[in-house]
């Protein structure tokens, strides 16, 4: 069982809300934080000879604001959830005392819910809206562990997928250092990068998560 704190950084470009124009997205971690009223990440794997099962989520809302010109609307507050469960199934095609190689594939999916709420002004009049896109990509990747002696250890992960079954494309890519502190237990720090282009009529999601991650690993 994994806990761990990631950092992300936001890039890309996104529509969320027909029938307004997609727009740019270029924000740091602490812009995030900034607006961020919570976040929860996790994963789980449990190890079977040589087959793994693998699943990783996380949840996060957003929520900002800001005033509107003239004296009809006072202002305008936004909500957004992003919801990411992945699912995967490895093989370890190679092990011994240094590498051990897994590769498989498995689902990716996504649920984005937007809410745009338009405050009152003289106009007196409250308008609401709500966008809900749910997805599913099929992916494949690997995973390559690296004994660096005592207990220091490397691991870096990849995968792709989307294909058109569900996005156009998305892929993902970590690494990390990871200590084993004790027999259960290992520390790990590193980067890790998530992308993800989605369309569906005027609802586009274009966008790459990226920053530093820790985590913990407990084992049981």
């Amino acid at each position: 069982m994994t806990s761990y704190v990631w950092a992300t950084a936001i890039d890309g470009r996104s529509a969320t809300l027909p029938p307004l124009p997609a727009a740019n997205i270029h924000l740091r971690f602490r812009d995030v934080l900034k607006e961020l009223n919570g976040a929860l990440m996790a994963s789980a794997e449990m190890r079977i000879d040589r087959w793994s099962v693998l699943v990783d989520g996380q949840f996060s809302q957003v929520t900002t604001g800001g005033n509107l010109p003239g004296p009809f609307f006072s202002g305008l507050k936004l909500r957004s959830q992003t919801t990411t469960v992945q699912g995967s199934v490895l093989y370890r095609v190679y092990d011994d005392t240094v590498l051990a190689l897994d590769v498989g594939g498995g689902l990716r999916f996504w649920n984005l819910n937007t809410k745009l709420e338009i405050l009152p002004g003289l106009a007196n009049l409250r308008i609401d809206h709500r966008e809900s896109e749910m997805w599913a990509d099929p992916i494949v990747g690997a995973r390559l562990g690296i004994a660096l002696g005592g207990p220091w250890s490397l691991m870096v992960a990849g995968d792709i997928g989307g294909f058109g079954a569900g996005s156009r494309l998305t892929w993902q890519g970590l690494g990390s250092v990871n200590y084993a502190w004790s027999e259960n237990l290992t520390l790990k720090a590193g980067y890790r990068a998530l992308h993800v282009d989605y369309r569906n009529g005027g609802f586009s999601y274009d966008v790459t998560q990226h920053g530093p991650a820790v985590a913990a690993t407990y084992r049981f």
